[in-house]
């Protein structure tokens, strides 16, 4: 059997999409601290708006990943059971942590209510709700396996190549449209609870709502060199979208946000504008990969990537005492140097904790299995828990 390729500037792409994850939950704290200025808060828009492309970063690497390994075939028993004990377990140590730290995680109810309710839908702490929505990728991968190979088999010639991107953008971009615009204006409901639970309440985490990034992915693991080639020929093309369609978002965060404010819900992922603008930023994103990847500093990227997992899990709790600490000292307060000093501090002590429980005997149970995957052969392209 031919070894396949190590995709190397993919631990380059999590690294990234992880400081973006952190400094966007920084942002979402300074942004409600009473007193910001209105030259901040828009700063603080304008980045926000930049740092967006980490949840679609993420969903791309886990198509781009599972169309490389599983393209074939695959046997669902061993590999769903697998996702299990890699994402699900420490997702599940993580859900306890953060509902046993709540100061009244029961709310009167039943316990085993609320911790059941806390797994499935990912509310424990603001974070976990990726962990439920990624998840489903992995359940349901024999389906999107079959759809993708169906299309490819259409796509055989260029036109019908390009009918298929355009069509299924058309549909993408008409669950943008559903999900941002007809549902709040109509005040859209399902008549069945679970499906409006599903597709309406909880739309943010509906995998679904996400399929285009995860198709995205199965296209570059198939196309492999020739996606790495075109993004490097298309760079200047791809940096002047990138810039067009982010000045155009940023308008629309000042038309939407009203009364001279900035609203941050503005710049949800579920949106026309916002989904073309994270294609082009994707694009972007892995092509910096490409030229990072040659310099010899990029190992702590990659080193950063491969714990990603575990740091994510608990960078919510570490943001948490890094703040409570800033907050004690009376510095910073809500200066943009203030957000940076608490990024740097929750990611950096996320990820050496996060390597550190990777090293104990049952670490991978709590961060995931990073130290496991950094021993395997460099010939192989390894799907880790978070991003993979």
């Amino acid at each position: 059997m031919t070894r396949k390729e190590r995709i190397a500037e993919l631990d380059l792409i999590r690294s990234f999409a992880f400081l973006a994850v952190v400094y966007q939950h920084v942002i979402g704290i300074y942004m409600r601290k009473p007193g910001i200025d209105e030259h901040t808060a828009i700063m603080y828009g304008m980045l926000f708006h930049f740092l967006k492309f980490a949840v679609p970063a993420f969903i791309f690497m886990t198509g781009l990943v599972l169309f490389y390994n599983y393209y074939d075939r695959i046997s669902y028993p061993t590999f769903i059971r697998k996702r299990v004990v890699e994402i699900l377990i420490p997702y599940t140590i993580w859900t306890a942590v953060y509902l046993a730290l709540q100061p009244n995680p029961w709310g009167g109810k039943d316990p085993l209510w609320v911790m059941m309710k806390s797994f499935l839908t990912g509310t424990a702490s603001y974070h976990l709700w990726f962990v439920v929505m990624i998840f489903q990728f992995y359940l349901l991968y024999p389906l999107w396996q079959s759809v993708f190979r169906a299309l490819r088999k259409w796509a055989s010639s260029k036109i019908r190549f390009t009918v298929a991107i355009g069509m299924m953008s058309l549909l993408y971009g008409g669950f943008m449209w559903f999900s941002s615009r007809y549902i709040p204006a109509h005040a859209f409901r399902f008549d069945v609870t679970l499906l409006d639970t599903y597709w309406i309440k909880y739309r943010d985490r509906n995998a679904f709502y996400y399929f285009f990034y995860f198709l995205m992915g199965g296209l570059a693991a198939v196309t492999l060199a020739t996606f790495r080639q075109t993004i490097q020929r298309r760079w200047l093309w791809i940096c002047t979208s990138f810039v067009l369609l982010y000045v155009y978002i940023g308008y629309e965060l000042f038309r939407d946000s009203g009364h001279g404010m900035i609203n941050l819900n503005v710049a949800t992922s579920l949106k026309p504008s916002m989904f073309l603008y994270t294609v082009a930023q994707l694009l972007l994103v892995y092509g910096a990969a490409l030229w990072l990847g040659k310099w010899k500093g990029s190992k702590w990227f990659a080193l950063l990537g491969k714990y990603s997992y575990g740091a994510y899990l608990m960078h919510a709790l570490v943001l948490t005492y890094v703040m409570k600490g800033l907050n004690a000292l009376q510095v910073f307060h809500n200066s943009l140097a203030g957000s940076l000093v608490a990024f740097v501090l929750c990611s950096i002590l996320s990820f050496a904790i996060s390597y550190g429980l990777g090293k104990l005997p049952f670490g991978a149970w709590i961060v995931g299995a990073a130290e496991k995957k950094r021993k395997v052969s460099s010939g192989q392209t390894k799907d880790l828990p978070y991003a993979g």
